[in-house]
């Protein structure tokens, strides 16, 4: 009875997971994006039939797990500086304002910039 009360649940979040996955689909697609999987392509060249059939099982679970570590943690990292830089050009960036209208909008910019950090991030580490 228990495993029936399972099922649903288990098939929600295989359906959540995949769509994370295809949505994080777009950025890994670039080959720029790619970096642990591009040195893996370019260092294990197999040169007969032979080698590429014993390799296969091998390269089939390395290359999963490149393409997964490119796209959860390696990506991800290198747009992190970039969304910080847009943040700073939007809300830090010196201007021409007097002292009172930068005091003014100094606590809405508080609390504004790590939000908008993150959705920058994420839409940066998802979009190519």
């Amino acid at each position: 009875m228990k495993l029936r009360a399972a099922i649903p649940k288990c098939a929600a979040l295989s359906l959540i997971l995949a769509g994370l996955c295809l949505m994080s689909g777009c950025a890994w697609m670039k080959p720029e994006n790619r970096v642990l999987l591009n040195k893996l392509e370019e260092n294990v060249k197999p040169k007969s039939t032979v080698a590429r059939v014993a390799l296969a099982p091998a390269a089939f679970v390395g290359g999963y797990g490149a393409t997964a570590v490119d796209t959860f943690v390696i990506h991800p990292v290198r747009v992190a500086p970039k969304a910080a830089d847009d943040v700073y050009q939007l809300y830090w960036k010196k201007r021409d304002w007097d002292l009172l209208r930068r005091m003014l909008f100094l606590p809405p910019v508080v609390v504004l910039t790590p939000p908008t950090f993150l959705v920058d991030w994420a839409v940066r580490s998802i979009a190519p």
